[in-house]
């Protein structure tokens, strides 16, 4: 066999593997039932007793939605919960809004601490640990500043953690992207790259999978795990906690609950940071997984490698493309949330560039800092606080 044989049975392969994952993808997308916030209409599973509740929202910034998110966060039906905020300079805007929530809404389950607490490098941890220090009810709860819920959110997220095995619940999340053409490139690709993945890798074997989006699980599992200290320095600080607690012998599931997140990438400069620090955080953690994850963007793979397989690989680039925008389809109408067909696109393509640039360095930027971390993913750089 020629060198040239060769090559064209490796360029092959790899298309045919990455079909293979695209319709394991299609085929997961299918059999998963989301519930989206919207659907919440008071018929969440029930538990013979509600255990006390903190959620934990760490802030930084107020952007115009801010509000709303925090009123949401605080409007659960749930009989027994704390919403504890928590933001580290006393000129976080942050801080504006949460005073006057508190005038307009005095009869909300509301708390908030202004800290300067520091643990280690990572902004967020830190801010968790002074938040901490109000008092944790034997529930802890955890939710990023951008993520929007419903009312049953707590009771759906919650009842999750009641199975035997369970030591912490996590929940994927849909993009909702401002106005700007950026955001909705960077939507695109975790609405319909990176949400997929996950669904397949939890169907393969067991869910590693864990996000800031909601890491629910008990104080004193949280404690065993070693608290907020344990994960201070750590790049992907909800990966090293949901590693914790499998280490301890529990399992994380995966709520059918979808949160929503904001997505606000004003300019190609902003995605391009964000997107790089998500590929390198997986990459930090997932070394193998990253590796092989080129494999998950079939239209970009079909347009460099097809062509290499002579006028039928040509044939292939139109075919790929069409099913691309079936598929996207079938992910907008699942999700109820339609997204521009050249954002998705464009999205798709430069998610291949992003893979192959995560390689390049070790450093990542994050909320104002440039962060270096090491090959066991600790951060190192930065002054720990959230802007």
């Amino acid at each position: 066999m020629s060198a040239w044989e060769i090559w064209q049975l490796l360029c092959g392969l790899l298309l045919v593997a990455s079909f293979g994952y695209w319709s394991l993808a299609w085929h997961s997308l299918r059999r998963w039932q989301p519930h989206l916030l919207e659907m919440d209409d008071g018929n969440a599973p029930s538990v013979p007793a509600w255990p006390s509740v903190s959620l934990l929202k760490p802030l930084h910034g107020a952007d115009p939605t801010l509000a709303d998110l925090v009123l949401a966060a605080a409007r659960q039906n749930y009989p027994d919960y704390t919403l504890i905020c928590g933001v580290q300079q006393a000129t976080d805007p942050a801080l504006q809004v949460l005073e006057a929530l508190q005038r307009q809404h005095p009869q909300l389950p509301l708390r908030w601490r202004l800290h300067d607490c520091r643990l280690g490098s990572n902004p967020k941890v830190n801010n968790l640990a002074g938040m901490s220090d109000l008092g944790l009810a034997p529930v802890v709860v955890i939710q990023d500043a951008d993520i929007a819920v419903g009312p049953d959110y707590l009771r759906r997220v919650v009842a999750a953690l009641e199975g035997p095995r369970v030591g912490l619940v996590t929940c994927l999340y849909r993009p909702r992207p401002d106005r700007h053409f950026w955001s909705s490139v960077l939507a695109a690709q975790v609405q319909e790259l990176f949400l997929p993945s996950v669904l397949v890798a939890n169907r393969l074997g067991p869910t590693i999978y864990c996000a800031g989006a909601t890491m629910a699980l008990r104080r004193d599992m949280l404690e065993l795990c070693g608290g907020w200290r344990a994960i201070a320095d750590s790049l992907a600080d909800d990966y090293a906690l949901g590693a914790r607690v499998r280490a301890h012998g529990k399992e994380i599931a995966l709520s059918n609950y979808v949160v929503d997140t904001q997505v606000m990438e004003a300019g190609f400069r902003a995605f391009h940071r964000h997107a790089l620090r998500w590929a390198r955080t997986t990459r930090s953690v997932q070394p193998l997984g990253h590796a092989f994850s080129f494999l998950s963007y079939p239209l970009p793979l079909t347009m460099i490698l097809a062509p290499w397989l002579g006028w039928g690989g040509w044939i292939l680039i139109p075919v790929v493309l069409t099913l691309r925008l079936v598929y996207h389809r079938a992910i907008a109408k699942l999700l109820k949330n339609p997204l521009p067909p050249a954002a998705v696109l464009l999205g798709d393509l430069l998610a291949l560039w992003i893979w192959a640039v995560a390689w390049v360095s070790r450093r990542v930027y994050w909320q104002g800092s440039d962060y270096a971390y090491d090959s066991h993913g600790r951060m190192r750089g930065g002054d720990g606080v959230q802007r």
